[in-house]
């Protein structure tokens, strides 16, 4: 018998009550909230994030949810698209490896989008986002990593269902109402890893917060849909090796609900950026700075470099030369060769004119890209990346990075949070951004989530997209 998955996920869902989500799950959520809000400020004012700005702004609609980081105010449906663009503009958001994409980047621009329409205080969104953490690790527990080696990006696929479930929790919906609130999520997944390096990456995060929002709201007011959608059609789809009547057994459903809340998984936390640009180059990026700042490595001193990783990653990084920001962001020749030269891989890092520097055009030609056989072997989705330098002196250095700053078994501190927080937040005056930061710390205690996204709006002229 097949279980039960959608029903029964709709049942925990409507069950939970504030109690249940003690203060560690809090504490997590509200971390990666702030961290969310920070890179919405700071991807702003990315082309594909004006872009769709300039969409929702077209498009009208209720001015009851503000666009982050500016004056404007539209439907909470389009405020989700937007901020969920924004927030994923700079790969600048946290990740997650067990659902193999980016949790937060598809749940706070809707949650806030949808508090600030209903009127709803900070605690029930931290709760909701509790909820909707937990959700996306049930789904990847069920379809990874067979889901993402078909090539769907699960930001989206899976941030579509996630979604849904947070928001009918933020709603009040019952048990029925959420059980038709995750599978039109599940009927809204899309989103492919071939747009990786282009606008349709950030657009995936977008869409997906909408596309949950949207499921939510419609099954408040007696949408219906399929009881058993993730479970039979959901997995054939996203997770099936063959397509038959057997398609269903390609997910282990019952394993992946059973630790359900016993605790919850944002208690652990979860991975944090530090480095604006895909998480798989993280390790790499980390082994080559602690090399040339350990070691005082001159790019002059070096006459071969190169980098080897597991079978996903040269998957995922699938730039050999960047020519583009958004390209680099998926291509370790790039960052390592940035790491190299200018000590530090951030924000500027990835403009264009940077990119086009010709010291970076050259050397990243000459780093090797390299599958590790043992990881191909032994583990073949981990992260886990080594680097290695031969310099002219005969010298050959290596560095192995397992798991980069800012994962969860390699957590920042508050202050380092802080720290990028007020980076990415540099279009606010340093008074307004620390207010912000100690407001939005409080969020359990927020009565209107409104005032908390006014004191985030940049009042400047936009530039005109290009």
């Amino acid at each position: 018998m097949t279980y039960p998955a959608t029903r029964e996920l709709a049942k925990r869902i409507a069950a939970v009550h504030a109690p249940d989500v003690g203060e560690a799950a809090r504490a997590g959520a509200r971390n990666a909230a702030l961290d969310t809000l920070g890179v919405i400020l700071a991807g702003r004012g990315d082309a594909c994030a004006r872009l769709a700005r300039r969409l929702a702004v077209s498009e009208g609609g209720a001015p009851v949810a503000r666009l982050i980081g500016a004056e404007e105010r539209t439907s909470a449906s389009w405020a989700a698209f937007v901020n969920g663009t924004a927030g994923h503009a700079l790969d600048y958001d946290d990740v997650d490896f067990v659902m193999l994409g980016h949790p937060s980047v598809t749940l706070v621009p809707a949650l806030i989008a949808l508090a600030e329409e209903r009127g709803i205080g900070g605690a029930k969104v931290l709760e909701a986002y509790t909820l909707g953490f937990e959700l996306l690790h049930v789904l990847g527990r069920a379809v990874n990593p067979r889901h993402y080696r078909r090539g769907f990006h699960a930001t989206a696929t899976l941030g579509s269902v996630g979604v849904a479930g947070a928001c009918a929790y933020l709603l009040g919906l019952n048990e029925e109402q959420t059980m038709n609130a995750l599978s039109l999520g599940a009927s809204g997944s899309a989103g492919l890893v071939s747009n990786f390096g282009t606008m349709t990456k950030p657009f995936h995060a977008g869409q997906s917060a909408r596309a949950g929002l949207v499921a939510a709201k419609l099954a408040e007011e007696g949408f219906t849909a399929a009881e058993d959608t993730l479970e039979t059609g959901f997995t054939a789809a996203m997770a099936a090796e063959e397509i038959g009547p057997t398609a269903h057994e390609f997910a282990d459903w019952e394993s992946a609900v059973a630790p359900w809340g016993q605790p919850w998984d944002i208690e652990e936390g979860v991975c944090v950026k530090i480095h604006p640009c895909c998480a798989m180059t993280h390790p790499g990026i980390d082994a080559m700075l602690d090399l040339v700042t350990s070691e005082d490595v001159r790019v002059d001193d070096v006459a071969a470099l190169g980098a080897r990783a597991s079978t996903m990653t040269l998957k995922v990084l699938r730039y050999k030369e960047a020519t583009t920001g958004l390209e680099g962001k998926f291509s370790m020749p790039f960052c390592i060769a940035s790491a190299l030269v200018d000590r530090k891989v951030g924000i500027r890092q990835f403009e264009e004119d940077s990119v086009a520097r010709p010291e970076i055009a050259a050397l990243q030609k000459r780093v090797a890209f390299e599958l590790d056989e043992k990881m191909a072997r032994e583990d073949p989705e981990t992260e886990a990346a080594e680097v290695w330098i031969k310099l002219k002196d005969g010298r050959e250095l290596t560095r192995f990075f397992a798991r980069a700053r800012g994962h969860v078994e390699n957590p920042l501190t508050e202050l380092e949070l802080r720290e990028k927080f007020l980076e990415c937040a540099a279009s606010l005056t340093e008074e307004k951004a620390l207010a912000a930061w100690d407001a939005w710390w409080r969020l359990d205690a927020a009565e209107d989530v409104a005032f908390l996204t006014a004191m985030l709006a940049v009042s400047v002229r936009e530039p005109s997209p290009a």
